[in-house]
């Protein structure tokens, strides 16, 4: 007589804690359909060797574990002791374990003024907030380190081409203006050409650092495509950048000097400029073509 009814006392009080459980996590559980499932259900205990005992018990634990998915009552810490239950059995069917979205209310749905709305960047960029949901995946927190080295790259090598397209032609305008003093801004040209090369690589740091993004709770919005493809851009504008410094600080320094000697090669010293230029143009073109990669 005990027996039993100590029974029926311990199937009661395991259905008030699971009650008592799934009122506090999920809001939309069937208090009464879990209690029923437990007290016409046990959860099994872990099967001993032998086939016969593995199958009963993989039946007991869909029978048990499907139940309380039926109710709704299936929480996070449930789920967790169904699918180890399924893995020390290796049982079938463990998909019963996955807890099932809880479908919006029609309060929620009308858009009332007690439903919660999403916060807008979860909204804007369907990326979790939620640090332990967050997708490491598709957004690494690697991928911002190179997006920020493609923007130094464009910036610093875009300025080694600059400052020695400037000091070289400037050295030749100086030695040329000691003897035609009349002929310096005339021949300036090398280093305006020089300097814009510079502002090829700012323009594109400044497009690839505004491209790393962050969500509000400081997580990276950043996918790892497009920081390999900030760091092209960079890469391209930059070095192109250098290329060209080069070569117009080498021609600016002995196309100066030449043509104040002979005039006639003024024209000729300002299209190879133009050409030289045109490199550092194409290293912008690819860069921003890269940086708009989404």
């Amino acid at each position: 007589f005990f027996l039993p009814a100590r029974l029926a006392m311990a199937k009661f009080v395991v259905a008030l804690a699971l009650v008592g459980v799934a009122t506090l996590v999920d809001a939309s559980c069937d208090s009464l359909a879990l209690a029923k499932c437990a007290a016409q259900h046990n959860r099994p205990s872990l099967p001993t060797k032998g086939a016969k005992t593995t199958v009963t018990f993989c039946k007991s634990a869909s029978t048990y574990y499907g139940c309380i998915a039926e109710s709704g009552c299936l929480s996070s810490l449930v789920a967790k002791d169904c699918a180890g239950d399924f893995d020390q059995g290796h049982c079938e069917g463990v998909s019963i374990c996955t807890p099932a979205v809880p479908k919006p209310s029609p309060a929620t749905k009308g858009g009332g003024k007690d439903a919660p709305s999403p916060p807008a960047a979860a909204a804007k960029s369907n990326t979790p907030l939620d640090e332990d949901e967050f997708d490491y995946e598709k957004y690494p927190p690697h991928a911002a380190f190179f997006g920020y080295i493609g923007a130094t790259a464009a910036l610093v090598f875009a300025n080694l081409g600059a400052a020695y397209g400037t000091a070289k032609s400037g050295r030749g305008i100086s030695t040329m203006g000691v003897v035609y003093p009349a002929l310096v801004m005339k021949h300036i040209i090398p280093v305006v050409m020089a300097g814009v090369l510079g502002i090829y690589g700012l323009i594109i740091a400044v497009i690839i650092g505004n491209g790393v993004q962050t969500t509000k709770n400081d997580m990276p919005n950043y996918p790892a495509f497009k920081g390999f493809a900030h760091l092209g851009g960079g890469l391209a504008c930059g070095l192109s950048g250098l290329a060209a410094g080069l070569a117009i600080g080498i021609v600016g320094d002995y196309g100066v000097r030449s043509s104040a000697e002979q005039p006639k090669l003024y024209v000729g010293m300002v299209l190879v400029l133009i050409f030289s230029e045109a490199l550092g143009l194409y290293g912008l073109i690819v860069g921003l073509i890269l940086t708009s990669k989404d």
